[in-house]
């Protein structure tokens, strides 16, 4: 999409210089005849690659902006506000540079006939596949200000989920740090001190002590190469963890790791069954809605366990059924799936389900970090008392050799 400068008369006289973002010129006259404008003149202006596209990666919408743009767009199609105008009035208040470049382009592509949903599909790393499809069945059902505000709902306990798990790591990795940085310090810096003394007086380091002093001279003296090795590593692990096999393998690691893996399995769970509750209160056809979920459940394993329901459930086996065969759901979700199917409660079952995998993250997270906390404690104080040893005892061996 190429990037336009247009000048205009509006219908009160006045001069107007707009830049908009269109597929081609008769798209961009196009939009402003519908406006009621007068076009003077339109040229195509030369476009520099924005940050977005020269690192996508790193260049994002936050998802409060997209909750918070989701909530407003709600309040405008409920006071019947036409789309265009609200989306204008949303682009106008954006908070990021990609937003309001998202927007003008949507608001481009409605002025000239195209539906919201097919506007939000062209900006997929804004909007997911959930957010569009929710879309899709709300301007086919015409309760788009319900479906947007299931969808805030949905996206703001979704990130609550994911600040509870970061949270819940924030007080370990400070812990680790703070221990690695006395470490380093020691060993780094007062163990040297003791080294000089010692050979000044021709005494003789405890073992503990030599041990340490030879792991920091050892790392003094090859500080370049030790911090090129950790940087490579590093980064050669971040770029594996971003291919789609290492995310995989990551995935089904984390699901196998003592009291972590419980927690994870937990919240896919939880999430999974959120979005078919979600999906499934809009409306939308049941084929389509495990296609969304599946791809929004965000674990490789979940995946490809149940990428066979779908089929099973096409040939009228029903929804539990085949869920059950998947042996990665506990027994409640499958009661609570099949209640749900026999009573048409469906949607509210699966939401009830969520809401008690949320609960028991929740608690898993809260016990996890009270047996994680002393753990660390003991594991810290024993490597800075190990250390602390290994400094106090030289003393003692020096005022030996000194008398």
């Amino acid at each position: 999409m190429a990037s336009y400068r247009y000048v205009v008369y509006d219908g009160a006289g006045r001069r107007l210089t707009r830049a908009v973002s269109a597929q081609s010129t008769e798209q961009v006259k196009r939009m402003l005849w519908d406006q009621g404008l007068h076009v003077v003149d339109i040229r195509a202006r030369l476009q520099l690659p924005s940050l977005e596209e020269l690192f996508p990666s790193f260049v994002r919408v936050r998802p409060a902006e997209l909750i918070v743009f989701t909530r407003q767009l709600a309040t405008f199609a409920r006071a019947g506000i036409a789309i265009v105008e609200g989306l204008t009035v949303l682009r106008d208040e954006a908070a990021s540079a990609l937003m309001r470049r998202a927007l003008t382009e949507m608001i481009a592509d409605l002025g000239a006939g195209a539906s919201l949903s097919a506007a939000m599909a062209r900006f997929p790393r804004i909007f997911p596949a959930l957010y569009v499809d929710l879309i899709r069945s709300a301007e086919v059902t015409g309760n788009l200000d319900d479906v947007l505000r299931q969808l805030a709902t949905y996206m703001a306990r979704d990130e609550t989920a994911k600040r509870r798990l970061q949270n819940a790591m924030i007080y370990p990795a400070i812990v680790l740090c703070l221990a690695l940085a006395v470490i380093t310090v020691l060993v780094t810096f007062v163990l040297p001190a003791f080294a000089e003394l010692f050979s000044e007086f021709r005494a003789t380091m405890p073992l503990p002590t030599r041990v340490l002093l030879s792991a920091g001279t050892f790392s003094r003296g090859h500080l370049p190469v030790l911090t090129v090795t950790v940087v490579a590593t590093v980064a050669v692990a971040a770029l594996y963890a971003n291919t789609v096999h290492g995310r995989d393998r990551l995935q089904s690691a984390m699901l196998r790791i003592p009291m972590v893996g419980t927690i994870v399995r937990y919240a896919v769970i939880e999430r999974y069954l959120r979005t078919l509750a979600t999906l499934a209160r809009a409306g939308v056809p049941i084929t389509q809605m495990l296609d969304t979920a599946i791809t929004s459940i965000g674990n490789s394993e979940y995946r490809e366990g149940l990428a066979s329901v779908k089929d099973d459930m096409l040939g009228g086996d029903g929804f539990a059924a085949p869920l059950e065969r998947t042996s990665l759901f506990p027994r409640i979700v499958i009661q609570m799936v099949r209640v749900g199917e026999e009573t048409g409660t469906l949607d509210a079952n699966l939401e009830h389900a969520a809401e008690h995998y949320a609960e028991e993250v929740d608690y898993r997270l809260k016990r996890m970090i009270a047996l994680v906390e002393p753990a660390l404690v003991i594991a810290v104080g024993t490597m800075v008392g190990l250390i602390a040893v290994s400094v106090i005892a030289p003393m003692y061996a020096l005022v030996h050799a000194i008398h």
